[in-house]
């Protein structure tokens, strides 16, 4: 039998391996950090420590190559296509609010907070793995 996903928490399921960046980097330095760590996100960490002002995924750098030159990642700054805010949740939610608020604010993943601290990021890509994953 497998295990009602709707009783996990994010903690259970989120990926602890998080990188960051700032606001200030440029897009191709943000996207070779991604690409060298195997991972599809980053979190942009504010002027001050906790802040979390956004998220930057390979999606919105994609996005941006749909109608710029890819020079045009020299040139801009993560701050100017990173999502923002970054739609977070405390490690104790469930699952199932988890789907509905990636789903609500059309998100793939989220930070997940222990009080102010981020502890990990879940996505969805965790959630189907989880999902298919033998009790």
């Amino acid at each position: 039998m497998t295990e009602n996903l709707h009783h996990l928490r994010a903690r259970e399921v989120m990926n602890t391996n998080v990188q960051w960046t700032t606001a200030h980097e440029n897009l191709r330095v943000a996207g070779e950090h991604m690409a060298s760590h195997g991972i599809r996100a980053l979190l942009v960490a504010g002027d001050d420590p906790g802040d979390l002002p956004g998220i930057i995924t390979s999606k919105d750098i994609v996005n941006l190559l749909g109608s710029q030159d890819p020079a045009v990642l020299g040139e801009l700054r993560v701050s100017d296509v990173m999502t923002r805010p970054a739609i977070c949740v405390p490690a104790q939610t469930n699952l199932r609010d988890c789907i509905n608020l990636m789903r609500m604010g059309g998100v793939r993943r989220m930070p997940v907070l222990d009080g102010t601290t981020v502890i990990g990021v879940l996505s969805t890509s965790d959630i189907f793995a989880r999902a298919l994953r033998r009790p």
